[in-house]
């Protein structure tokens, strides 16, 4: 069974390190549990673990003291989580709070929410209700959507241009080279056929010579 352990630093080897509360330890793999989630490293990669007291520690210690309607007591407990980087420990004491107010401003602020006509609706919901989208990850008017569409097809398109430019570019270099191929074996088979057709005449001097042009009669 794996044994459930408090830690501080996990040391991995060659550089960095993992800060916050082992809750798994086998051994192929230890589980780090960060604050914002749950992180294995294998355990070939861990050069030591040094024990100690993380921000997690503390946060539970924190819970454990404060009751179930104590709206302030949890509040100032998000905050702290969330300075330290706890940010699933901050989110959960807020939820906490609007459980008991649910009009708190700074727990309803801390998740995330917005007041919209007198009402407390997520970023989301609120940019909906004012007609924004989200596009490639951004809110913004139906306008201006348009207007990034048209430019993203737009830059689509010039580089398709290019590219069939580039294309078209290539493949009259490879034509010109195929046609320059071409001529070449033409005229080296012109050559060898020439090459292939001597006589010698010896009233010229000896050697390689080819026929004259012309109509020539032969005397017997």
């Amino acid at each position: 069974m794996p044994a459930l352990l408090f830690a501080d630093e996990v040391v991995l080897k060659g550089a960095g390190k993992l800060s916050g509360r082992i809750v798994e330890q086998t051994d192929t793999m230890i589980k780090v549990d960060v604050g914002d989630g749950i992180i294995g490293v294998p355990t070939s990669r861990v050069e030591r673990i040094v024990k100690g007291r993380s921000p997690l520690d503390d946060y539970d210690e924190r819970a454990s003291r404060l009751g179930p309607q104590d709206a302030d007591g949890w509040r100032k407990l998000g905050s702290w989580a969330e300075q330290q980087g706890l940010s699933a420990q901050s989110r959960q004491a807020h939820e906490k709070v609007i459980a008991i107010a649910p009009d708190d401003p700074e727990a309803r602020q801390a998740l995330g929410f917005v007041r919209l006509d007198g009402r407390w609706v997520t970023e989301e919901e609120s940019y909906r209700a004012r007609g924004f989208v989200k596009y490639d990850g951004e809110w913004m008017t139906p306008a201006e959507a348009q207007m990034a569409q048209a430019s993203v097809a737009a830059d689509q398109a010039r580089r398709d241009a290019e590219q069939r430019a580039i294309e078209a570019e290539n493949a009259a270099r490879e034509a010109q080279v195929r046609a320059d191929e071409a001529e070449k074996r033409a005229k080296e088979a012109e050559e060898a056929r020439r090459a292939y057709n001597p006589v010698y005449w010896g009233g010229w001097g000896y050697g390689l010579t080819y026929w004259p042009a012309g109509s020539y009669t032969v005397h017997r």
